[in-house]
């Protein structure tokens, strides 16, 4: 039977009965690389390994991974995205709530992160709720496309869109971190999906993986949180800590 009114419990380093993941995961500390903001990866998994239940992660999640998902979020001053996850998810602009809005500001970020969108075709819907939920003050998401986007898919997204063309014909993992390094990003947060990151895996930027495993065996043919990847040689990680809420397990890695 699964508890569901449960708080979060660590298990690692040491067991903590009791522990709040937005002040916990704000305050560790992110070194930026020389060059190039700090990396995290945020993924929700089945216990199989699948990070899609009919080609969403819906059905993967539960309120307490939503309150990890929010404390990762609270890290982030971009948060970036392949089209494909955007469209998949349905994604709206990052509103944090106050409890996020309060750790952001003890850790000297601005109340709310930032949005970038990686496509290359810049094919993306006006429908979206990234585009149609937008409310005044708010910042327009930026879209990174390569040098050859057409004009007149650009064109259509400027009224509610920031269309960045990198130099790259794909954007490069290295030229969207340059991006947004440019743009004062100390700490980036990518959602992937699964073949984005990937392309980060290659490029070996991944700093920090947050990964939520879901007490749910899914099967079907979903892929990992990595897919497609052309590295050989595995990528260590270090467990930072492990927590545990509703049968789900919140391991936090670092490079």
């Amino acid at each position: 039977m699964r508890r569901y009114g449960r708080g979060v419990r660590r298990l690692l380093p040491g067991p903590v009965a009791d522990i709040d993941p937005m002040e916990l995961y704000p305050a560790l500390p992110r070194p930026k690389p020389a060059g190039r903001p700090w990396l995290m990866l945020n993924m929700i998994a089945s216990a199989d390994g699948a990070v899609a239940v009919d080609g969403t992660s819906e059905a993967l999640g539960n309120p307490a991974d939503e309150a990890v998902f929010s404390a990762v979020r609270a890290c982030a001053d971009w948060i970036v995205a392949a089209a494909g996850t955007v469209r998949a998810e349905r994604y709206g602009l990052p509103r944090p709530g106050a409890k996020s809005r309060r750790a952001r500001r003890a850790a000297g970020r601005s109340d709310r992160p930032r949005l970038a969108v990686v496509s290359a075709s810049l094919d993306l819907d006006l429908d979206l709720p990234l585009f149609a939920d937008q409310r005044a003050g708010d910042d327009l998401p930026v879209i990174l496309t390569g040098r050859d986007a057409a004009a007149e898919a650009a064109d259509r997204l400027e009224p509610v869109a920031e269309v960045v063309r990198l130099a790259s014909v794909r954007p490069q993992p290295e030229e969207i971190l340059a991006e947004l390094d440019r743009r004062g990003a100390g700490v980036v947060l990518s959602e992937g999906g699964p073949s984005f990151n990937a392309q980060l895996a290659d490029a070996g930027l991944i700093d920090e993986l947050c990964l939520s495993i879901a007490p749910l065996v899914a099967g079907g043919a979903s892929p990992r949180i990595v897919h497609g990847s052309r590295r050989t040689v595995p990528l260590n990680l270090t467990v930072d800590h492990l927590l545990e809420a509703s049968d789900t397990l919140f391991v936090r890695y670092v490079g």
